[in-house]
């Protein structure tokens, strides 16, 4: 056998069981995204809000924290790091997916990736944006009383 025709055969060998590797899904990073990292990110960002819940996206790259005040918090995946911010009135725009478990989210004021964010369950999805309309309606404005001297006379 020639040295041309053996350089041949294992090129052709390792072209094989790279496409079998990367075919059966080797190749794909695993999600090893854990919700102790996302309070720990989240608690650098914000010091002073306790969190009580954790909702991850099925892809692990989005996360929706409710917070004990009753604001809900935002973190999204930049590669290996977070963009932490909380979630404030008219920040952002909110339709759920026909097709999935999930919200279609556009963030208004800022530069965050807006899109569909899918979660595992329907469930998941209603109780996130039950979060978001609470902390919609904790920063809405009261109805206003008329002042003194104001109104009735």
């Amino acid at each position: 056998m020639s040295l041309g025709v053996l350089v041949v055969l294992v090129t052709f060998g390792v072209l094989i069981v790279i496409g079998a590797v990367h075919y059966t899904g080797g190749s794909r990073q695993s999600d090893d995204r854990d919700p102790g990292d996302i309070i720990l990110e989240f608690s650098r960002a914000f010091p002073g809000e306790p969190i009580r819940s954790v909702s991850m996206t099925k892809d692990g790259e989005a996360c929706f924290l409710r917070l004990a005040d009753g604001k809900t918090g935002f973190m999204q995946s930049m590669g290996r790091h977070y963009v932490a911010r909380l979630i404030v009135p008219g920040s952002l725009s909110v339709r759920v997916l026909e097709d999935k478990p999930g919200l279609w989210i556009e963030f208004n004021d800022s530069t965050l990736r807006g899109g569909e964010y899918v979660f595992a369950s329907t469930e998941r999805a209603a109780e996130v944006s039950l979060w978001l309309v609470d902390s919609m309606a904790l920063a809405s404005p009261k109805t206003a009383e008329p002042e003194e001297g104001e109104g009735n006379a």
